[in-house]
């Protein structure tokens, strides 16, 4: 399979291969060390220094699935608290296919409703709308309990007419 204006073997088949690969063993939970191992080999062979892949230096851009991936399984990213599920939603680097992987895994929104979120930033905003909400269930469900969670800051100030 080559490219007929160059005349080198197309790479990103190969490259979207073996991302795929890479989020598998991302969702599967292996060894650290092995998932840095392999998103070295993926930037390197996405870098300009390669020439391995018929020398096109194909460069990572901000929709390639490996760039500042989630290092997280899918059972870790349910049970994350929802300050650091925020802060993932928040992070500037985070890219758009992540984010989709963020509200399918964490909040089981269906996959097929990705495309109602035409931009990354309307993505972002159903994310915040996601987490507000499961923080209101917690509250809700912790004083129906009768434990109240971390009261407001603003509540341990009492009004002096009561």
């Amino acid at each position: 399979m080559r490219d007929s204006s160059s005349n080198k073997p197309k790479t990103g088949v190969l490259l979207r291969v073996l991302t795929s690969h890479y989020q598998s063993l991302v969702s599967a939970r292996s060894e650290e060390c092995l998932l840095e191992q392999y998103a070295t080999l993926l930037e390197f062979l996405r870098s300009d220094k390669c020439d391995f892949l018929g020398g096109t230096g194909h460069k990572g851009h901000a929709t390639d699935p490996v760039q500042g991936a989630l290092r997280i399984s899918d059972e870790e990213l349910r049970k994350a608290p929802l300050s650091d599920i925020k802060k993932l939603v928040d992070n500037a680097t985070i890219t758009r296919r992540e984010l989709e992987r963020v509200a399918i895994e964490r909040f089981s929104v269906p996959h097929g409703s990705m495309r109602r979120f035409s931009n990354r930033q309307m993505l972002m905003d159903k994310l915040h709308t996601l987490i507000d909400n499961e923080r209101t269930h917690e509250t809700i469900s912790e004083i129906a309990r009768g434990q109240p969670r971390n009261p407001h800051p603003d509540s341990s100030k009492k009004d002096p007419d009561m």
